[in-house]
């Protein structure tokens, strides 16, 4: 049970560096921005 506990933590620690690591990158804020901005 704890591997498994310790192995979802790392997922999501990973998936939280990954995220992270896009929103340091320009031209995704951008994109980003502007897709949201085309909602309204």
């Amino acid at each position: 049970m704890n591997t498994l506990r310790l192995l979802g933590w790392a997922a999501a620690l990973a998936a939280l560096g990954g995220v992270f690591m896009l929103y340091l990158q320009p031209e995704f804020m951008v994109g980003l921005a502007n897709q949201v901005w085309a909602c309204f």
